[in-house]
């Protein structure tokens, strides 16, 4: 047929995501005013949680944050039928809204924070 295949192995994957703490500040107080809140995950179960996205090799060359919404779905979660059938509900709508709303307050915020803002220009990761 004269087809070729050429496999090359790369040493990399997906990275861990580092979140930049004076974002992640901002987008917590952020949905937090609007009536959310956040799971406090204990260090150790921090350990067993898997997952992979290439928004982690993002994090570690700029500063960023890679937060997630609930949609009032459980027990579905990401990837299953079920939590596709909750994301057309009220409840998606609602966090649609409400994460889009957090990021845009968590920009004006970082963007007016003088030393927030010249860090993140700088790229600095803290």
């Amino acid at each position: 047929m004269g087809a070729e295949l050429e496999i090359i192995h790369r040493e990399y994957g997906y990275a861990e995501v580092r979140n930049d703490p004076d974002i992640l500040a901002a987008y917590k107080a952020n949905t937090e005013a609007l009536g959310r809140t956040f799971m406090e995950i204990e260090p150790s179960h921090l350990e067993r949680t898997a997952g992979s996205t290439d928004m982690g090799n993002v994090s570690l060359v700029i500063p960023s944050i890679h937060p997630s919404i609930g949609i009032n779905s459980w027990p579905a979660v990401n990837h299953q039928p079920e939590f596709a059938a909750h994301g057309v509900t009220p409840d998606g709508d609602k966090a649609v809204y409400d994460g889009a709303l957090a990021m845009a307050w968590t920009i004006i915020d970082i963007a007016t924070d003088e030393a927030v803002r010249s860090r993140l220009l700088d790229g600095t990761a803290k």
